[in-house]
């Protein structure tokens, strides 16, 4: 069994196996790039990153990647204003061009869905670098390398999600991966901005541990912390929380009025916080960061979020390397899984999230899956929102 010629658009694209393959992989790349060993696995293979929304480390990283692979990079950004899409072109046209001049492709595109309906118009591998406020899949790669890297293991493991985990693409990949991997999940975030409910849904269906809270508040005794719920408050060992990961007020996606309601205050991370939690805690943030990490927590040795976007080099090139079939994946073949069951009897439905592709892109046609435990719901086979019936 091998992942050459596979695309990466969900997290769930890819088995518990698939993940532990690639992770394993960027191990042995990051050793190589520790002994300046230079790779030319992909000498001859061409990689064209395409984005159409604002990226620092995502691009530069798996640009970097195949460069040190030994590979070429066409990198095309700002690609909404750059490219004929200006003029009208369609994503559909835009990736059957764009595959003439790859061997691999990365997008990023500001639409829920927009990269798994790229991928079906495309025949070389397309790798997800964050489709609008659906998922960021090698985001998740990373960071569970992370976790496993400087925890030993993911098994276990209690994470809190914090901040805008409704429109934090990260966050719902990162939750689908850590449930999968036997995590236990604690979200913090404002009213209005937790986890959606199809992602909730997901998680559910793993058995996943997951308990939620509205804020951190203030530092109340030694290893405690209050979180105010609805009903009052409640204290929270923040002893008991092996990872910390936080993520921004997700702004580009909300309106104007939405942004002044939130608290961003209440998830916070500053030293005063810090000092109360585990001397072995990890602080995550895919970054950029805003308001809710302060700049004094950099400088203690929690803090691995600039580690963590190193680890995306190595674990970028493992996923190249292992799509474009240049290094051998050591899989076994495993039973198939049991996959979602397109709703074929379902006709004259549209998805309710307008950021959804199939309401932008005219020839997309929706489509949505059965969902075995509700007969009344459908889900968006793009973009995964819910969709209730009758």
């Amino acid at each position: 069994m091998t992942l050459a010629g596979r695309d990466l658009i969900s997290i769930n694209d890819f088995s518990n196996k698939e993940i532990e393959v690639v992770l394993d992989l960027a191990d042995e790349m990051n050793s190589s790039l520790k002994e300046g060993m230079r790779l030319y696995l992909c000498e001859g293979k061409e990689l064209y990153t395409i984005f159409y929304e604002p990226s620092t480390r995502t691009r530069s990283s798996f640009e970097t990647a195949m460069h040190r692979l030994g590979g070429t990079v066409v990198s095309h950004a700002e690609a909404q204003v750059t490219s004929s899409v200006a003029k009208g072109e369609t994503i559909a046209d835009t990736v059957r061009v764009v595959e003439k001049y790859a061997d691999i492709i990365v997008m990023r595109h500001p639409l829920d869905g927009s990269t798994k309906l790229a991928a079906e118009h495309c025949c070389v591998p397309l790798i997800s670098g964050g489709d609008g406020a659906h998922e960021h899949p090698t985001q998740t790669l990373l960071d569970l390398y992370t976790i496993r890297k400087e925890k030993g293991a993911i098994k276990g493991k209690n994470v809190a999600l914090c901040g805008d985990l409704r429109h934090g693409r990260t966050v719902h990949s990162l939750a689908i991966g850590l449930a999968r991997f036997g995590a236990e999940i604690t979200c913090i975030a404002p009213p209005g901005f937790e986890l959606p409910d199809h992602i909730r849904d997901t998680l559910k269906s793993y058995k996943c541990k997951l308990t939620e809270y509205k804020s951190l508040e203030d530092i109340v005794g030694e290893g405690s912390l209050v979180v105010r719920q609805q009903e009052g408050s409640m204290n929270f060992l923040l002893g008991s929380l092996d990872v910390l990961y936080f993520t921004r007020l997700q702004r580009e996606r909300l309106a104007t009025r939405e942004i002044g309601g939130v608290a961003e205050e209440s998830y916070r991370i500053n030293k005063q916080l810090l000092e109360r939690s585990r001397d072995d805690a990890l602080i995550m943030h895919p970054l950029p960061r805003t308001n809710e990490l302060a700049y004094e927590v950099d400088q203690d040795k929690r803090a691995a979020y600039f580690r963590q976007a190193g680890y995306g080099v190595p674990v970028r090139m493992a996923l190249i390397a292992l799509l474009l079939g240049v290094v051998e994946s050591k899989l076994r073949r495993s039973p198939k899984k049991d996959t979602a069951k397109l709703a074929n009897d379902v006709f004259g439905v549209r998805c309710p999230n307008q950021r959804c592709v199939t309401n932008v892109e005219s020839y997309a046609t929706p489509r949505f899956y059965k969902v075995p435990a509700n007969p009344k719901l459908l889900r968006c086979y793009y973009c995964d929102w819910l969709v209730q019936m009758g």
